[in-house]
């Protein structure tokens, strides 16, 4: 009897102490096998780089580069990108970006973004690194060249020059009258919209330039009709110009004060010359006189020129006399050798 006693107490003994274990560490008595297993960690991929302009200025490019990650399987905790643009002919590090992604689970394909500015010229390597909790797990890079090709925002328009071959100018011209040696013609440009927007808002310039001694004649600004996709709008400029002479005909177009396009052609007012766009070849008797305006023929009407000691009455730089009496000395000194 003594020993059921016994045992009863000790079983009551237990019990007790499991009692006070459960209260103190409540999780003490919890099975292992209801612990939660470590997950897996997932496999990180990158799959993909892609550009895309994002703004463009005058000496700047601001590029989109999205980062494809690819992932498999349990988890990547602490994700995180950087993104390197590396100057192609240099090697430098141009500037970086960098993102934190945070954790990925699962099979699934995530897109990052960075926005990275770059000088707008020249080439440069994109460089992206991918790191898990701070290691690096993957690398991968794509390049691009000829940054400066990107248009400014203002600069984008379909609207060009359009292009007829050699056989017929993009800019043309006709003479509408002739007065006191100046000739007055009419340019027209032949402006067509290949985009897929109407062409607004832009501005055509027309000067017209002596083809061999580049002065500037005349010029003219006149806006540039609404011109829808898939049209041709054709400008006209008045500009009035020296005859005698031949010029070769700049054609700017311009959209809030930004160059959008530019055109040339040849406009031949001598009619014993024929000169080719942007080509001098010979030289030519040109009178500046013909390219000044009203207001310097008043000035010179003002201001006669007067023959002073310095200028030696207009038959040299000063020196007519002297070097008239060197010349007669030196043919002496020969005379005199040759008969020795």
């Amino acid at each position: 009897m003594q020993r059921e006693h016994a045992l009863v107490g000790a079983a009551v003994a237990v019990l007790v102490v499991a009692v006070l274990l459960a209260l103190v560490a409540p999780g003490a008595l919890v099975d292992a096998e209801d612990d939660p297993e470590p997950q897996p960690e997932g496999r990180l991929d990158l799959s993909e780089i892609r550009l895309t302009p994002a703004a463009v200025s005058e000496d700047s490019a601001t590029l989109t580069v999205t980062n494809w990650l690819a992932h498999e399987g349990g988890t990547s905790e602490n994700v995180s990108l950087l993104v390197r643009a590396i100057d192609t002919d240099t090697g430098f590090v141009e500037t970086r970006a960098g993102s934190d992604v945070g954790d990925l689970e699962g099979d699934r394909d995530e897109p990052v973004e960075l926005n990275v500015t770059v000088e707008r010229s020249g080439g440069y390597r994109f460089e992206t690194l991918v790191f898990v909790d701070g290691e690096r797990r993957t690398t991968r890079s794509t390049e691009i060249d000829g940054v400066e090709a990107l248009r400014p925002a203002a600069a984008r328009t379909g609207l060009q020059f359009h292009e007829f071959g050699p056989l017929f100018p993009t800019v043309t011209y006709d003479i509408v009258s002739t007065d006191d040696d100046t000739v007055t013609i009419n340019t027209t440009a032949f402006l067509t919209n290949h985009g897929d927007q109407p062409a607004e808002d832009l501005q055509l310039l027309v000067r017209a330039r002596q083809s061999d001694s580049n002065v500037v004649a005349d010029r003219a600004t006149v806006g540039v009709e609404d011109v829808r996709p898939g049209r041709t709008g054709t400008p006209t400029a008045r500009l009035s110009v020296p005859d005698n002479y031949s010029y070769q005909l700049d054609a700017i177009l311009t959209r809030d004060d930004v160059i959008v396009d530019t055109a040339a052609t040849g406009a031949n007012l001598d009619p014993t010359e024929t000169v080719e766009v942007n080509r001098t070849t010979r030289s030519i008797d040109l009178n500046v006189d013909d390219f000044v305006g009203d207001d310097a023929d008043d000035r010179r009407e003002r201001e006669p020129e007067t023959a002073t000691p310095e200028t030696g009455g207009g038959d040299g730089p000063g020196f007519g006399v002297a070097v008239a009496l060197v010349a007669v000395l030196a043919s002496a000194l020969i005379f005199r050798q040759i008969h020795d």
